[in-house]
Formats: C-alpha cells, sequence, structure tokens
C-alpha cells in the first residue's frame, strides 16, 4: 500500500460512522479508493491484493481524527484515537470476497517546523536548487539496477563523469541496500530520493536539517535507518570532494532554471486562478541525474506554507536548440508546472469528489489498460490527471501567442492519448480551453470545475 501523499483538506462526507459497534464498510469495484486522513489524501492501492484480515500503523499528529475512505460507489469514515485500534471493511467486488481492515494510530512528529527565522528568509521566494545529499541519493541510485532504467537521465557528459568516478564503489552497502529497496520503485523511490532533502553534510556526518523531518508522504522518514550506510559511501567515494569540483555546474543549472523556466510567474497565475490556495514559498529540487518520476508535496506549519515540486532538470536537446526559443521554453516549462499546479487543482477537486465520482464512473472510457494511465485507477486522481494537464493548456493559452500555444497544445494532446493513454483527453482539454475563453468577467479556473465535470458526465461528452 502506498503511503499517503500530502496536499490539503479534510473531504466532507455525508456517510460518517464512527462510535458504533457495526463494522463500517466500503464498497468498491477497483483495486483503489481514495484515503484522506489530517489534512493528507491519498490511495488506498492493492485493495485486492491485501489479505482478507490487513493490519496498517498510521503515524498521526492530533490524538483523535477522522479516517475517511471513498470508493467510486460509496465513503465511510472511522474515528483514529492513539493507540486504539479502528476497524472496517473493504467489499472487494472484484473478488467476490471482504477484507476486514485493522489501523493503528501512533503519534508522529510535524513533517516541518517553520520558525520565525525560515519564514523570514523563504517568504515570497521561488527557490531552485540541487541539493547536495540529494545528489548523493541520486548517485547511488544510478549504480542500481534500477539506476539502468530511464529513471536515471544518461544524455549529459555529467552522467558519464559520475559513471568513471562512481563505478569502482558500486559494491559499497549502501548500493546493495538500496538496490534492494528499489525491487519495489513505485513504493520506495521517490520516498527515498525526497526524504533525502531533509539531510545536510556536518563534515563526514548526515544530519537532518532541523527544518523536516521527512519530505515524503509517510510518517516516518524512509531514508533515516540507512544513513550510516551513506555517510560510507561518501567518505569511501569522495563524495563531497566530487559535490564541491561540480558546484559551479550544479548552480549553473539553477540559474539557468530560475532565468528561463520562470516558477515564479507559474505560481501568480496558479493562485490568481485558484484564489482559495496560497503558498508562501515554493520550492524546486532536482538533480541532473533524474530522468523520470517527477512528485510533489506540501508542508504546513507556523502560518507559513510550502509547495515543493521534486523534478527532472529540463535540458535543452539538439532539436530544441535551432526551434523557436517560445516552443522551447514551454516544452522545458511543462514538468514543473504539472508537479507544482497539484497543490492548487486537487484541493480543489476534493470539493467535488461526489460529482466526479459519477461523471467519471466508467474509468474504461477514460483511461488505457497497459498504459500509464491505467495507474490513476480511482474517479478522483484520474480527473485530477486530466485536470493537470488540461491547465498546462490554459497557462499556455495566456502566456503564448496563438501559434505557439497551439502547437504546444496539439503535442501535448497527442502524448496524453497515444503514449499516456487518456483516452478523452483531447476532448477534454478542448472543452476546459472553451469554458476558459468564454469564462465571465471575473471567473476563476476554480469557478469552472462545475461545468467540466458536468460536460465530463454527459453520455455523448466529445
Amino acid at each position: 500500500m502506498k503511503t499517503l501523499s500530502a496536499i490539503l483538506m479534510i473531504l466532507s462526507l455525508s456517510n460518517v460512522l464512527f462510535g458504533q459497534t457495526k463494522i463500517p464498510f466500503v464498497r468498491t469495484k477497483t483495486n483503489s479508493i481514495i484515503m484522506n486522513i489530517e489534512n493528507e489524501k491519498g490511495n488506498f492501492n492493492g485493495v485486492n491484493d491485501i489479505p482478507k484480515t490487513f493490519s496498517y500503523e498510521l503515524g498521526t499528529e492530533k490524538d483523535s481524527l477522522i479516517l475517511s475512505l471513498i470508493s467510486e460507489q460509496d465513503s465511510i469514515a472511522v474515528m483514529l484515537k492513539h493507540g486504539q485500534q479502528a476497524t472496517f471493511q473493504i467489499i472487494r467486488e472484484a473478488k467476490g470476497d471482504t477484507a476486514t481492515c485493522i489501523f493503528t494510530s501512533v503519534k508522529t512528529i510535524k513533517a516541518a517546523i517553520f520558525d520565525d527565522n525560515y519564514k523570514k528568509l523563504n517568504s515570497g521566494k521561488t527557490i531552485i536548487q540541487a541539493p547536495e545529499v540529494y545528489e548523493l541519493i541520486n548517485i547511488i541510485f544510478s549504480l542500481t539496477e534500477y539506476g539502468k532504467t530511464g529513471a536515471i537521465y544518461k544524455g549529459t557528459s555529467y552522467y558519464q563523469t559520475v559513471k568513471k568516478h562512481f563505478a569502482p564503489y558500486a559494491s559499497l552497502p549502501a548500493v546493495h541496500v538500496l538496490d534492494s529497496l528499489l525491487k519495489d520503485p513505485d513504493n520506495q523511490y521517490a520516498p527515498l530520493k525526497m526524504d533525502s532533502y531533509a539531510f545536510q553534510f556536518k563534515g563526514d556526518k548526515i544530519e537532518k536539517s532541523g527544518v523536516y523531518d521527512r519530505v515524503s508522504w509517510g510518517s516516518v522518514n524512509t531514508l533515516e535507518l540507512y544513513l550510516p550506510l551513506l555517510e560510507a559511501f561518501a567518505k569511501k567515494s569522495g563524495f563531497r570532494d566530487f559535490y564541491k569540483q561540480h558546484k559551479t555546474f550544479y548552480e549553473g543549472l539553477e540559474t539557468d532554471f530560475q532565468k528561463n523556466i520562470n516558477v515564479a510567474d507559474m505560481k501568480v497565475w496558479l493562485e490568481k486562478q485558484f484564489p482559495r490556495t496560497k503558498y508562501s514559498a515554493i520550492k524546486v529540487i532536482f538533480s541532473p541525474l533524474v530522468g523520470w518520476n517527477q512528485s510533489a508535496n506540501s508542508f504546513l506549519d507556523n502560518g507559513f506554507s510550502e509547495a515543493q515540486a521534486h523534478v527532472n532538470y529540463p535540458f535543452v536537446n539538439e532539436r530544441q536548440k535551432t526551434q523557436d526559443p517560445a516552443l522551447t521554453r514551454g516544452q522545458r516549462s511543462m514538468i514543473v508546472f504539472t508537479e507544482i499546479n497539484h497543490s492548487y487543482l486537487n484541493p480543489e477537486a476534493d470539493q467535488y469528489a461526489k460529482e466526479i465520482a459519477k461523471a467519471l464512473k466508467d474509468l474504461a472510457m477514460w483511461t488505457t489498460q497497459g498504459k500509464p494511465a491505467a495507474s490513476y485507477n480511482n474517479t478522483l486522481s484520474c480527473f485530477e490527471e486530466y485536470m493537470n494537464y488540461g491547465l498546462v493548456t490554459l497557462y499556455y493559452s495566456d502566456i503564448f501567442d496563438k501559434k505557439i500555444a497551439e502547437n504546444l497544445r496539439l503535442a501535448m494532446e497527442n502524448n496524453m492519448v497515444t503514449f499516456r493513454g487518456f483516452q478523452k483527453f483531447k476532448e477534454f482539454d478542448q472543452e476546459l480551453l472553451r469554458l476558459y475563453q468564454t469564462r465571465k468577467p471575473g471567473q476563476t479556473v476554480a469557478d469552472l470545475y462545475p461545468a467540466i465535470i458536468a460536460w465530463a458526465g454527459k453520455p455523448d461528452a466529445k
């Protein structure tokens, strides 16, 4: 089961059951249901794969709170209290049985602490970083079996330098252990990479920065247990000297990102279109070694909110060097925009979860088995991914001339349908653009949600 992905907002539910003797249940035909807890929303994946009696421990800050579960058919909520068991059932129609789930909550610490000094230094800023421990974990990833896939970007001289320097250390325990963890990359790659951002070097030791306890979506830092192995690898391989020698390279990438991919403008546009959602700061964290698996998270403490996007660096290829610079800028901007915008569009979608479930109830019409779209296997996450790339079209329509915006839109629609398998994205995208271009004065994208959801629910939506 995947850990919860932090976004915002607990969904209001009509079917709230707690403090009762009858065991609450949720019915589903799919392999995934939605979970909401303590301002975190995520997917309970692998519903049909768990044993008939399934136990799970959740770390929560509050002593008592509501855990809500939403399927494509109905929803329930149960009360969680520290040290007490909460039991609910999942009726698995695809398997013809019922799984009994026993959840226990334990006290956890805050993911991030933003003191007044941190707030003063970071408020209003867009920060682009290629951090040291983050680069260390990606270098180790590059030496694993998983690193042989496209998860590691190999199209640079920097990668060849990394390979030459660190290949002699591929037999060290840190590589073997992380290689074993990455046998399940869907559940381990992003958390390990993101959680490395919580750490910094102090001499040869790796310690928490004092700001973050963890950066991924769970209740514990997934990398902390392995710090001695990382320290040993860094010391024996000469990693810190290597990083210092390439510091100018990293800083050059940060400067290029800041200059040519205007994340600050994205933030302004998103907060205009989603006026109920504001962030005090945005961070974009990358490694030149990352090839895929972008991810995002957000944090709130002491009146300060921070959205983070963990992305690959958008290197310019040979074709892009010869085309219109505006077209290149749009292509390079897409990855970071589609990570940041989840922190805005998802909270809005939460308010319409029931309407979305009804409109997209036949997911087979919206996704294609055997393609990436199939992993968006509940109605809310599927809708959010349609909106994710639909927002790209709207953003491009505002910042580029008509010809560039059209070229970018057509290429994206083709990729979304043909490669990613979102069957109706072309129709969805063009309807959303129509609604946006004909909106009333003062209307925002957030105001258009009811209309695009209603369109999606029409039998002849096309």
